[in-house]
């Protein structure tokens, strides 16, 4: 998918994300931290937004340029995307 930095970094998630639990001995990119500690999650994101973002949210999202992944789709383009799954440009131009 290729989209503008700013969409990216306001609407993806990065696949790179490992979420550490302190009582499991591995990480994942995906979590199922249990109902009580989701609801903890959802009042800390309710109360405090500003917060959540700084320790939380920020890190599960695309950087856009500033990650080793990102690419751009031409030289001049404002647009890119995520070469963790290869080139998209690629696959339309191709028979």
């Amino acid at each position: 998918m290729i989209l503008t930095e700013r969409q990216a970094k306001r609407s993806m998630w990065c696949p790179m994300v490992r979420i550490r639990w302190m009582n499991v001995w591995q990480a994942s990119n995906r979590s199922n931290p249990g109902q009580w500690n989701r609801v903890k999650n959802a009042l800390f994101r309710t109360f405090f937004p500003r917060l959540h973002w700084l320790a939380r949210a920020k890190f599960f999202r695309c950087w856009g340029s500033g990650c080793m992944m990102w690419r751009w789709a031409d030289q001049d383009a404002k647009t890119g995307f995520c070469g963790l799954a290869g080139n998209p440009l690629q696959n339309l131009f191709s028979d």
